[in-house]
């Protein structure tokens, strides 16, 4: 069966999930073409958008859906069996929208009604540098370079984190929203072996002009709170922030995964072994392995879902979610992500040589997957310190990020 062109896709854009999977087909033959392109092509921005991929986190009050992580969560890992970069910044976008919704009335009244999507890049790891502050009558104007801008090719806004923001108190990290027109991409500087299609690239900004309604402090963020002129009150703005960041992340990665384990059982169907001429799907080690990935693969997915939602529950209960907790979910985010990753290896060394034919789909899939797994909000170890401390009744270092 060929796959479906872009105008016989129907999505109900309500429910992104069913949308996301109606798309995979289609998504899956423009995999390598998005790789190519170095970024998300405006063919394939326009059908995630058209499936409300980037409305999931949108306040309901500018016509978004407001989900919470794990309904969002479904959504990308099915983004993911299409294709990995886009589910990446389906993820991302979903979490730096939602931290859009905890800024003042009047700056999400810029972001949310500009007239294009809200695909808001938030650059939060210290990837700035030479950058030039200077307080203003009404604001600042701003200078600097960052890196790792992820889909701003197809940005509407950006979210930069200073460090050090002028203030009456002294210096205190801020993050601040820009428009499009005011930053410059850095076309030549996405030069990696995985996750292409992202388009992470540099920007630059000189000398711009940022209202102060569009500053929120980002202590008051990382403690889960809003700005004080904000008027969202749903539960997703009450949501964990580096939880939710973690799982914007994990979702993509994993979905990644649950693809390699479906590729490996389609190459099984059709393999024959070198050695011995025998077709592979009647291998007894085969079929033992796909549905061993198969399995573990279901349960990693289906427990991070379910954390999520059970987080989700204690929100709207009111509950208080201690460091404790969110450094568990985290951790739990982490180890799924390095089971996944091992699973997804022993695809990999199974398939020997004809992993290596340079943009078949399990080649990317290799590249992008183990590009995923690297970031820092996926690394066991330093989310294992902290948690393992709390465990141990040991003091935090002051700049834990939990």
């Amino acid at each position: 069966m060929s796959n479906p062109s872009v105008a016989e896709i129907r999505h109900d854009p309500t429910d992104p999930a069913a949308a996301a999977r109606a798309l995979q087909p289609w998504l899956k033959a423009q995999a390598s073409r998005i790789e190519q392109a170095n970024c998300i092509p405006p063919d394939v921005t326009e059908k995630l958008v058209d499936a409300g991929l980037f409305q999931m986190t949108v306040p309901r009050r500018f016509g978004g859906l407001e989900l919470d992580p794990s309904e969002t969560t479904r959504a990308v890992f099915e983004v993911a069996r299409g294709c990995g970069s886009s589910a990446w910044l389906t993820g991302l976008v979903a979490a730096n929208v939602m931290m859009v919704g905890k800024f003042s009335d009047q700056a999400q009244e810029d972001v949310f009604n500009c007239g294009r999507p809200a695909i808001v890049p938030m650059l939060t790891g210290g990837v700035g540098y030479d950058i030039s502050i200077t307080r203003v009558e009404g604001g600042i104007r701003l200078s600097g370079k960052w890196r790792y801008a992820s889909g701003i090719d197809i940005a509407s806004w950006v979210g930069l984190l200073l460090q050090q923001m002028p203030g009456e108190d002294g210096p205190r990290p801020a993050l601040v929203l820009v428009p499009q027109e005011e930053f410059e991409i850095d076309q030549s500087s996405w030069n990696v072996v995985g996750m292409r299609g992202t388009g992470s690239k540099n920007i630059v900004l000189e000398d711009v002009f940022v209202a102060e309604h569009r500053f929120m402090d980002w202590a008051t963020l990382q403690n889960g709170g809003r700005h004080p002129e904000c008027s969202n009150d749903g539960s997703i703005y009450r949501y964990p922030l580096n939880s939710a960041f973690a799982l914007s992340v994990a979702a993509p990665t994993l979905g990644t995964a649950a693809t390699v384990q479906e590729t490996y059982a389609e190459i099984v169907k059709s393999r024959v072994a070198s050695g011995t001429g025998m077709a592979q799907v009647q291998d007894r080690i085969a079929q033992i392995a796909v549905a061993s990935g198969s399995a573990i693969m279901d349960v990693l997915c289906g427990g991070l879902v379910t954390s999520a939602a059970e987080m989700t529950r204690r929100v709207e209960a009111g509950e208080t979610i201690s460091l404790q907790d969110r450094a568990l979910f985290r951790m739990r985010i982490a180890t799924s992500v390095s089971i996944a990753l091992t699973e997804a290896q022993k695809v990999f060394r199974s398939v020997g040589g004809s992993l290596l034919p340079v943009g078949s789909p399990l080649e990317r899939l290799f590249r992008d997957i183990h590009a995923m797994s690297s970031h820092f909000l996926l690394q066991e170890d330093p989310i294992g310190e902290l948690y393992g401390r709390m465990l141990l009744d040991l003091d935090l270092p002051q700049n834990a990020r939990i």
